[in-house]
């Protein structure tokens, strides 16, 4: 790949050209079109034929060989026919049928690529007798191969064809018809004298006659002894879903998807709890696999309508195969491919969001925030005889120790300094009181969400060949304005039955998006006080003359009101004027970023049952962003003035040459690639009359990950129209930097890293699966993995250990004592046990270091070690056993399953403290471990049906506790495990705990707690009031209590479905609990506080109120404010549990009656109305919503908006 990072032109200026490497946007065009063309051109046959006098026969099978179709006939019906003379070239089937049936007493129909050849006149074959042509669909109008076709009272018995079709002759004219199968329900068809029949079957649902797809095979559920969950087309589409995450909420039991309490990264599936305390290096997601093949592809960034089952492999007997990647579980995706005629699907969907609301985030009117910062003011003033000594510790300009201050503050001294009247100071505050800056920001610059999304797809197969493509475009519109998205994606896929033995697919998927980002800092709608505004009363703008933002690029801080002033008055320097909605068009990130999936498989069939398959993904990532500030921008006219000098004697400025000629444009680079290849056997058979099955797998596999190096570099003085930049010396301004007059010292500018690191690795794997089952009842299970990658030790008994699972079967329900049981449809029970593992690619063997040059003197080069090596490094390995139970009751009516499990996870990577002589303090080493015990079970049924009215539930529900069960990692203090529990753990406690202190009593206002020998933080005086000598630090971890896990222990969900001939009606509620939370309490220890409860603080005036605030700490006690504060807000009586119940959403769908949709030429057409978010419980009360919290700091976010979504899906 070749990178191009001359300068491009940035947002608004220049059309991009972003994707320059050179062979993405070929490869894309020629793959699509070669696919493209391969699927279709099989569609459209012309046909060439020259005979004369032949026989039909002859004829019809030569025009079935070069339209590659299917002819069906009886050789009765042909007995009378007459010889044919035909002589076409290049000509259209249809117009070679016609002159091929124009003299015959037959006639011919064509369906899903095959001819029927029936008689012209219905043919009575006796008394009462007809000959009868039929098809069998599924409920997606698809045609259904494989189903039993029984005349009732009669021998005459068929199965249909690829097709579906089917042929009975000699059948009497009011006979019944039955249709019966593995995977179809059993329906009687009254034949009513009709010769021609279409009929839908149901598909069963019983659990033992399920297909599970696991990657490696693909097997029925009564031959597996896995713990697999299956989530197929019609659930997955069941709503629309804003990704494939979405889409999997709710539907199996034990997966859980964690919520970025922020929305800025896309939800993470946990399977079955925690498995590794390297959440950072190794992750805690399960590993997707998508038709056979993992992949570095998250759910979110997968099409859901791509998708057509889903299976989700979570013990070891299901999951082992995949070795050590697969201790989180593995998540397998099975994609559509075409079924019979050309078939053509549209989806349209629009999603808006509304706005948060900030009604949910406590937090004090403007009212009440202006008079608290008074009181912050009037405490702080008291403390100095006047202003000038007051706001000296504020610094002025030429003071390196400069700190900003507020609108009011500055109100304030301009009163006491005289500046302004008291009738235009009371004016301002009454003004003030009324503003709202964060309504005003929500108004002006947040927007209801927008998104739409356009999917279309194009599947169909013959005989020989299957073909499915997809396009599918997303464009949206973010809640800020100005962020926006689009992405472009294609999935392409076709498989071509070469010969009768040999089977070929070849595939491409891709995608290509785009998105607009506007500066971080401007998208908080905290950036100014409350009472300030963004427009006035008639919509223009409100400039404020200074505002608490700096610029980001250079080391100075903030300025203040003063200085803000003093450099409006000079010439030289720019202005620091401020708004938020002039400053939301400066610094847009455009990213864009192209990803390419690219695969072929190659199956042949090399003797009865045996079978040789191989296997290639090519996966490619590109990521590039830029960000471009105008010469006139809020943070470049900042940062100009940091790096300008100025003499006020000779009133001349000094500015950095080149600097202050242009903006500053930064581009960011980077891509990766990864391959895997696999070659496998694969052997099934049935022996011994059907009484033993044997399904068995065994190859190897090749795997290497690329990450180059980030390329990244910045421009100063930079003019997008002649592309031009300074030249600086980036060296020097970045380290010794230039004399600032707002500073009066030196500062300096950013400049890009100079660090850089790429990561190659590889793997190799060998592995052999076995499935026996013998009479259709006791099932045997196994599999044998070994991985070699080049993370491994030099430990040879650490390089080969084996990754094995084993398990056992019993289809109860096909014992003959369970017959007499009508109740009970289907019954399995398993057991399993095995071995996984996870990698962690951030350790390493080998002693890791970096080049470096000496600061001083440039041409000493020397290597910094960076990381002892890890002779002894292994994978983390997991035991997971399993034991559960399938059911299916009452004729499949109730169906469901239960599993209870342990998984232990051992040599897991975890900072161990060393012996110091081994040249390192501490380092991470397999040494830790964590259990997972827990229970899953779901539960299905259609418990109403007449027909036309359809009542259905569902039930999921998952419990897991995760246990630390070893570390060995000294004890470290109490605020530790407070403040980093995902990095702080004790043997025998659950993962991730909420650790608080033992909370004594408040006493004046002062909250205290009780250290481990049960005595107080803090002693008061006989008034009451702290000593300032006795306020202590409580370290000792033995004074901290467990309060709980962070972490859900459990999940699950409750669907219920109501259907009403061609309406849908569908609510899907989802819950989870048993963990706990910190309560949103204030922050003692600043006086930047905006929560309600700074009205009903503690003081010497009101003490029935809540704890006092750091502007009503006694003079001598200040200096403990952070300590008391912290232990306050970190004791016991500050939790709550963190359960919640959301209706996740309801929907309502209309299906297009079948008379209506053929009057409208399509297939089928079903329009959907849903509302997602739209009500929810929690137990921690006071308006929070436990998703979106951050559960141990004890801090809002902004809540999960209301959603409403429209949906059209057509079938032409």
């Amino acid at each position: 790949m070749k990178f191009n990072l001359q300068p491009k032109k940035p947002y608004k200026k220049v059309e991009r050209n972003i994707f320059d490497f050179n062979f993405s946007i070929p490869l894309w065009a020629f793959s699509f079109l070669f696919v493209l063309f391969c699927s279709f051109t099989g569609q459209a046959q012309n046909i060439t034929l020259k005979f004369k006098d032949a026989p039909l026969e002859t004829v019809l099978k030569e025009v079935a060989k070069q339209a590659n179709y299917e002819v069906f006939y009886t050789q009765k019906l042909l007995k009378d026919s007459k010889p044919v003379t035909i002589n076409v070239k290049n000509s259209a089937l249809k117009e070679v049928l016609n002159q091929i049936f124009n003299a015959q007493n037959l006639k011919y129909s064509i369906t899903n690529q095959t001819i029927v050849v029936t008689a012209a006149k219905e043919e009575k074959v006796g008394n009462g007798l007809i000959g009868i042509r039929g098809k069998i669909l599924n409920n997606k109008n698809e045609p259904f191969p494989g189903v039993n076709v029984n005349v009732v009272g009669t021998n005459i018995h068929v199965v249909t064809d690829f097709d579906g079709g089917f042929s009975l002759d000699n059948v009497s004219s009011e006979g019944i018809i039955e249709i019966s199968g593995l995977t179809v329900e059993k329906k009687s068809i009254a034949i009513g004298g009709r010769t021609q029949l279409t009929i839908v079957a149901e598909e069963k649902v019983a659990i033992m006659k399920e297909v599970v797809i696991t990657g490696y095979q693909t097997l029925e559920r009564k031959h597996s002894t896995g713990a697999i969950a299956t989530v197929d087309e019609k659930v997955l589409n069941e709503n629309i879903n804003a990704d494939l995450a979405t889409a999997l909420e709710g539907r199996v039991a034990g997966l859980m998807f964690q919520k970025n309490p922020n929305g800025t990264t896309a939800d993470k599936p946990i399977l079955r709890g925690i498995g590794t305390f390297s959440s950072l290096q190794v992750g805690y997601s399960p590993l997707i696999v998508i038709d056979g093949l993992p992949t570095e592809l998250t759910l979110d960034q997968i099409n859901p309508y791509d998708i057509e089952s889903v299976n989700v492999l979570k013990d070891a007997a299901a999951a082992s195969i995949y070795g050590s990647r697969a201790a989180n579980g593995v998540i397998v995706l099975s994609t559509k491919k075409g079924n019979g005629n050309l078939k053509v699907t549209v989806n349209t969907d629009f999603f808006i969001s509304t706005k948060p609301n900030l009604g949910d985030m406590n937090y004090a009117s403007t009212s009440d925030i202006v008079d608290f910062e008074q009181a912050v003011y009037k405490r702080e003033r008291a403390r100095f005889a006047n202003t000038t000594d007051m706001f000296n510790i504020y610094g002025d300009i030429g003071s390196s120790s400069m700190k900003y201050y507020s609108p009011l503050y500055q109100l304030n001294r301009d009163l006491e300094e005289g500046k302004v009247t008291n009738a235009d100071y009371n004016s301002t505050i009454a003004q003030w009181r009324k503003n709202d800056y964060y309504k005003d920001y929500r108004d002006n610059v947040w927007q209801d969400e927008f998104r739409q999304r356009y999917n279309i797809t194009f599947s169909g197969s013959t005989r020989k060949q299957n073909t499915y493509v997809s396009l599918n475009y997303d464009e949206s519109k973010a809640r800020i304005k100005n962020n926006k998205s689009n992405a472009f994606n294609l999935y392409a896929k076709s498989s071509f039955q070469v010969n009768n033995w040999l089977e070929a697919t070849v595939g491409l998927n891709g995608t290509l998006s785009n998105d607009d980002v506007t500066d971080i800092d401007y998208g908080n709608y905290d950036i100014q006080k409350r009472y300030e505004r963004i427009t006035d009363d008639n919509g223009n703008l409100v400039m404020s003359p200074f505002v608490g933002l700096s610029d980001g690029f250079t080391s100075s801080g903030l300025i203040n009101p003063i200085v803000a002033r003093k450099l409006a008055a000079l010439s030289g320097f720019k202005s620091n004027e401020f708004n938020v909605l002039n400053s939301l068009q400066e610094g847009i990130k455009n990213q864009s970023s192209l990803s390419l999936r690219a695969f072929a498989n190659i199956k042949a069939k090399l003797y009865k049952g045996l079978s040789f398959n191989t296997q290639f993904q090519y996966e490619a990532r590109r990521y590039e962003s830029s960000e471009y500030n105008d010469i006139n921008s809020y943070k470049m006219r900042y940062a100009i003035n940091a790096l300008t000098g100025y003499n006020p004697t000779t009133n001349a400025y000094t500015y950095v040459e080149g600097f202050s000629t242009g903006g500053r444009y930064k581009q960011l680079s980077n891509q990766g690639s990864n391959y895997t290849f696999r070659n496998q056997l694969d052997f099934t058979q049935e022996f011994g009359e059907g009484k033993h099955s044997v399904n068995a797998v065994a190859g190897f596999e090749m795997r290497e990950s690329s990450s180059p190096r980030n390329i990244e570099q910045i421009r100063y003085g930079y003019d997008p129209v002649t592309l031009s930049s300074a030249v600086l010396n980036s060296l020097s301004l970045s380290q010794t930097g230039v004399a600032s007059y707002i500073s009066g010292n030196n500062r300096t500018l950013g400049a890009v890293s100079r660090t850089q690191q790429e990561s190659l690795h590889r793997y190799f794997s060998v592995f052999s699966t076995l499935n026996y089952t013998y009479l259709s009842k006791y099932n045997v299970t196994g599999s044998y993995r070994v991985d070699r990658a080049d993370l491994f030790g030099v430990d040879p008994k650490y390089k080969n250990r084996p990754l094995w699972s084993a398990g056992l079967g019993w289809n109860a329900s096909s014992e003959d004592f369970m017959k007499e049981i009508k109740w009970v449809s289907a019954l399995k029970v398993r057991a399993t046990y095995g071995i996984n593992g996870n990698i962690d690619q951030s350790t390493t063997p080998y002693v890791t270091a970096t080049r470096r040059n000496d600061n001083l003197y440039q041409s000493l080069q020397y290597i910094n070690v960076t990381a002892q090596p890890n002779p002894m490094l292994r994978w983390e390995k997991t035991q997971s056993t399993n034991f559960g139970v399938d059911y299916s009751l009452f004729r499949s009516k109730l169906n469901g399953s239960i599993d209870v499990y342990r998984k232990y996870s051992s040599d897991l990577l975890a900072t161990t403290d060393l012996d110091p002589t081994v040249g390192a303090l501490s380092r991470r080493i397999n040494a830790g471990a964590l259990l997972n015990k827990g229970v899953e079970f779901s539960l299905g049924s259609e418990w109403y049906n007449n027909g036309s009215f359809r009542i259905a539930s569902n039930l999921i529900f998952g419990f897991n506790k995760t246990t630390v069960k070893k570390i060995t990692r000294a004890e470290s203090t109490a605020s530790n495990y407070v403040g980093f529990p995902g990095d702080y753990f004790l043997e025998n406690e659950v993962y991730n705990s909420l650790y608080a202190y033992k909370y004594g009593g408040t006493v004046n206002g002062y909250p205290y707690i009780l250290d481990e020998n049960g005595n107080p933080s803090i002693t008061f005086d006989a008034s009451g009031n702290p000593i300032s000598t006795s306020v202590k630090s409580v370290n000792n971890v033995a004074a901290l209590v467990n309060m709980g896990t962070l972490m859900p222990t459990y999940t699950g969900s409750v669907s219920q479905r109501f259907s009403y001939k061609q309406f849908d009606l569908n609510f899907l509620f989802v819950f989870s609990g048993g963990n706990v939370m910190r309560k949103e309490t204030m922050d003692m220890s600043t006086d930047l506080v905006t929560l309600s409860g700074i009205s009903d603080r503690y003081t010497d005036t009101n003490q029935n109120g809540n704890t006092r605030l750091y502007v009503d700490f006694a003079e001598n006690v200040r200096t403990y404010a952070s300590t008391i504060s912290s232990q306050w807000r970190n004791s016991d009586v500050n939790v709550v549990d963190g359960d919640y119940i959301k209706l996740r959403n309801i929907s309502m769908a209309y299906n297009l009656s079948k008379p209506f949709a053929n009057k409208m030429k399509i297939a089928s057409a079903k329009f959907t109305f849903q509302i997602n978010n739209l009500w929810y419980w929690s137990a921690a009360g006071n308006r929070i919503d436990p998703e979106v919290y951050s559960a141990n700091s004890g801090t809002r976010n902004l809540p999960s908006p209301k959603t409403f979504l429209l949906g059209l899906n057509l079938t032409l």
